[in-house]
């Protein structure tokens, strides 16, 4: 197990770093073909045109499938929120009707089932501890979207 983390860990961290790296070169091409500034007067000079780079793109984050997210919620989430979603006394939550489901973005959920939180964690109203499942190998990214998505239709 730890040795999966340490894995999980390393892999995160590459994405970081890659991520990283394509921001600060986004960043250093944007200035490239503004006027005024010595890298346009340069690229003008020289008879070379400059790529448009579009600013302020978000990254589209993925869309769940909820009939994927069923079989894998009755999989991974049923034993502590019950097989639809109803919540299981002393064990989980009832996501039916959960508030927290309600106010908070698919992309914010994803996370939250990622890291879990502590039976003493502030935010913790029923001191109920949410295991993380960030750590699952079965559980991708696209899984966790997909479970997310076939929440929202429970409610």
């Amino acid at each position: 197990m730890r040795d999966l983390l340490i894995t999980c860990h390393r892999r995160y961290a590459m994405r970081v770093i890659a991520l990283c790296a394509a921001c600060v070169g986004i960043i250093a091409l944007s200035g490239c073909g503004r006027r005024g500034s010595s890298a346009g007067k340069q690229a003008a000079g020289s008879g070379h045109s400059l790529p448009a780079i579009t600013q302020g793109a978000a990254p589209i984050p993925p869309v769940g499938n909820a009939v994927r997210g069923k079989k894998l919620f009755a999989d991974n989430c049923a034993m502590c929120h019950g097989n639809q979603g109803q919540g299981v006394k002393f064990v989980g939550q009832d996501l039916q009707t959960s508030k927290f489901v309600l106010s908070h973005s698919t992309a914010k959920i994803v996370a939250f089932i990622k890291h879990g939180r502590s039976a003493t964690n502030p935010g913790n109203h029923r001191h109920i501890a949410m295991p993380p499942f960030g750590g699952n190998a079965n559980l991708t990214n696209q899984n966790l979207y997909d479970i997310v998505a076939y929440m929202r239709k429970l409610q």
